[in-house]
């Protein structure tokens, strides 16, 4: 056997140190594997069931960065904050998010995506409630920290469960749909504080933003659970009783006696060690540090957005921004609107790039693209232009935040995804902190100092992109470990 050669338990009954699978059902002409079984079945009502449901329980994701944005001026005149005080409540939003991404992949991994799911959603909407009637700043604090770890947990695991019920050449629909709506989420959020965050509060305002919650919860009880999570966990009878159900819904037949191949549990699901097997090792680092430097850019920018567009930074005679009680003027909501809606726009042609051409190159051209639109940003000529290179900046972000997402879940076997995009997004939520602790130190010395620290992490993350070399595009999703025997 060649050093190259790789053993897909597949394809081949073979042991390991996470677990075994079980002896292949003889071909009797209805036995299938996932892949099989999801192209008899078809993409039809089934899938768009689910996923509305499933879009909307990530409709959350993204939406606190933009609302905390939005309604951190208010808190600063009402519970006078310090800057300190101020950094805290973002740095603790994605400190809980990457770490409970990691603990509740495994946890999804192991137990199901369904439960994950039931907990974050409940405990997202005990928080917003919690928020919106905070009596002091502390307690506001801790529930937005509480909403940090139920996000975490939630969006990676509802990317996974997206893939997992269609098809290999529908993921990326799929995923695309589901990234789409928290891109909407949040340009919706920025539209509905133009016409009531002055009018109705910033209590009422999260309440308002947060109701979608309510119908997300409910409506997950009808969601099945992941047939590939059932067949790695040795549950066949519920995987096809699962597949049974969408083909029902699609109007199709799945003949009475038909099997799955590989149908035994595998053992250790949810290994953080798996990540770093031979076959997944290069992948794992090169995808940390590009998710890293894009989620600098990105969550912090949101933050940097309202900031700079409300102060005197540009479009004023006094250059020097100021750190006051101010509440967010129309016109900066306005600007901040035109500006965020970059990132659905960003979103759609990127996905266009990668369905129809490469994930490589998409990667490629969108850190590129982000790295030349920062370094415009240097100079603020007038707040047209800036507005329209703040467009730009997010345009790049938000695309190459999509085919990362789509990579990440390409890359790894269902033993392990929502672990792997656990682990990844832990370490892009280190890239997170470290840019809104960057932005609340250098903006108020010279908002030019916070853009630096922007380019250098989309240099880091365009330098991964072209190391990077893996494309996934044509590949099917595996259930189970790829072993690259020594």
């Amino acid at each position: 056997m060649s050093d190259k050669e790789v053993l897909t338990p597949d394809s081949a009954n073979r042991p390991s140190q996470y677990g075994t699978t079980s002896e292949v059902p003889p071909n009797n002409g209805s036995t299938y594997t996932l892949n099989e079984a999801y192209t008899k079945i078809g993409f039809g009502t089934a899938q768009r069931i689910y996923w509305a449901i499933l879009m909307l329980a990530a409709f959350m994701d993204q939406i606190e960065q933009a609302m905390l944005s939005l309604i951190i001026p208010f808190l600063k005149c009402e519970w006078h904050l310090t800057i300190l005080f101020e950094g805290s409540i973002m740095t603790a939003v994605f400190v809980l998010y990457g770490i409970s991404g990691l603990l509740c992949g495994q946890i999804s991994d192991k137990f199901g995506r369904k439960v994950v799911l039931y907990f974050t959603l409940s405990t997202l909407a005990i928080a917003a409630v919690g928020s919106a009637t905070a009596t002091n700043k502390w307690v506001f604090l801790v529930f937005r920290g509480v909403t940090g770890a139920a996000m975490g947990a939630n969006f990676a695991v509802v990317v996974s469960f997206t893939s997992e019920l269609v098809e290999s050449n529908k993921r990326a629909i799929g995923v695309t749909l589901i990234i789409f709506v928290t891109k909407v989420g949040m340009f919706l959020t920025v539209i509905i504080a133009y016409f009531l965050l002055n009018l109705v509060g910033w209590r009422a305002f999260i309440l308002i933003i947060s109701s979608p919650l309510v119908p997300a919860i409910v409506l997950i009880c009808f969601l099945p659970e992941s047939p590939r999570v059932l067949l790695v966990s040795g549950k066949r009878e519920e995987a096809k009783l699962a597949l049974r159900r969408m083909a029902e819904l699609n109007g199709k037949e799945l003949e009475p006696d038909f099997e799955l191949e590989h149908g035994a549990e595998v053992e250790d699901r949810g290994e953080v060690g798996m990540l770093f097997l031979p076959e997944y090792r290069r992948e794992t680092i090169l995808l940390s540090v590009i998710y890293g430097g894009n989620i600098l850019v990105f969550l912090s920018f949101l933050l940097f957005l309202p900031m700079a567009l409300n102060s005197k930074w540009c479009g004023g005679t006094d250059r020097t921004p100021t750190y006051k009680c101010r509440r967010m003027e129309q016109a900066s909501l306005l600007r901040i609107s035109i500006a965020t809606s970059g990132t659905v726009i960003g979103l759609v042609i990127a996905f266009l790039l990668v369905d129809q051409v490469s994930r490589v190159a998409g990667l490629r051209v969108y850190a590129a693209g982000l790295l030349l639109s920062l370094i415009c940003l240097f100079k603020c000529i007038n707040p047209t232009i800036t507005t329209t290179l703040m467009f730009a900046v997010l345009f790049f972000a938000s695309g190459q935040n999509l085919i990362i997402w789509i990579v990440m879940l390409e890359n790894y076997p269902t033993v392990c995804r929502t672990t792997a995009m656990g682990f990844i997004n832990l370490w892009g939520k280190v890239g997170g902190v470290t840019g809104c602790v960057g932005v609340y130190l250098f903006f108020y010395i010279s908002p030019a100092y916070v853009i630096g620290m922007y380019v250098a992490a989309a240099l880091a993350a365009l330098i991964g992109s072209l190391i990077y070399s893996k494309e996934t595009r044509d590949i099917q999703l595996s259930d189970t470990l790829r072993l690259v025997s020594e």
